[in-house]
């Protein structure tokens, strides 16, 4: 699953996510600089949940809920300042 999106009103900034299912990779970038990395091989679980702090002087709290889908697949929830902005689907 990949995504991007545009997170802050004054002071903008580009989030991308990219899961990777089969190679069990997950790169989080803000503003293309990485700031969350992770190999899992096996053992997915159901709900991961990735929280932190985007912006210097307008902050937004970003909150990313992973959940899997029993077989293949999962959905991915995007809160910036603990309301939901967007839902993704997909594998």
């Amino acid at each position: 699953m990949k995504f991007a999106i545009e997170i802050g009103d004054t002071e903008k900034h580009r989030l991308e996510y990219n899961f990777n299912q089969l190679l069990g990779s997950l790169v989080i970038k803000v503003n293309e600089r990485p700031i969350k990395k992770s190999v899992r091989l096996i053992n997915e679980p159901v709900l991961e949940v990735h929280a932190f702090i985007v912006g210097d002087r307008e902050k937004s709290s970003v909150r990313i809920e992973k959940e899997r889908m029993p077989l293949l697949g999962g959905r991915n929830r995007i809160y910036v300042n603990d309301r939901l902005v967007r839902v993704f689907s997909g594998i």
